[in-house]
């Protein structure tokens, strides 16, 4: 949990993720909306608040007080990559998603803690971008990362996916 020796640090990291943002989603214990999109129906667990996270948010959600996310798109464009792993070897991911951007000559990310202890949350900064570049960019490191490791994380923004599902919850610290 993130202490109050390392909460202003990366208060100002969780500033600079959410800068952009015009509004902001809130994670309730339960469905707060049913959405139909593409043929297909989401149930989402995350309430659009119409207000950019603010410093009282953010430190609520460090101190896991609440949960908070922020929205990747906007008018179909966007500027971050979202990578959300929640499986059993988030070193293992890590060393092969790292050497894999290598490979791609992708130098602009941020390591993160998730929510739970193994999660591993990974944003990409390839700039500002069409919806459509983001997903082909974000399938292509999914697919490569098929071949070396058991599927088992999310890439986001999808354009599959409603807009209030292409978010980025925020993290809770660095990965050391």
């Amino acid at each position: 949990m993130t202490g109050p020796s390392t909460e202003p640090s990366f208060l100002g990291e969780l500033e600079r993720l959410s800068a952009d943002a015009d509004h902001c989603y809130l994670r309730s214990g339960g469905i707060v909306e049913r959405i139909e999109y593409g043929g297909r129906t989401f149930y989402s667990k995350y309430r659009r608040l119409d207000t950019p996270p603010n410093d009282v948010l953010l430190r609520q959600h460090l101190r896991r007080e609440l949960t908070l996310a922020i929205p990747l798109i906007r008018e179909e464009r966007g500027d971050k990559i979202f990578i959300d792993y929640t499986g059993e070897e988030p070193e293992r991911f890590l060393q092969t998603l790292l050497h894999l951007f290598v490979h791609l000559g992708i130098t602009r990310y941020r390591l993160y803690r998730g929510e739970r202890p193994r999660n591993r949350s990974v944003v990409l900064f390839p700039g500002p971008q069409s919806l459509e570049e983001l997903h082909r960019l974000g399938s292509r490191i999914s697919e490569m990362l098929e071949t070396r490791l058991a599927k088992t994380w999310r890439i986001l923004p999808d354009r599959r996916l409603p807009e209030a599902y292409n978010i980025l919850p925020l993290p809770y610290g660095y990965i050391n």
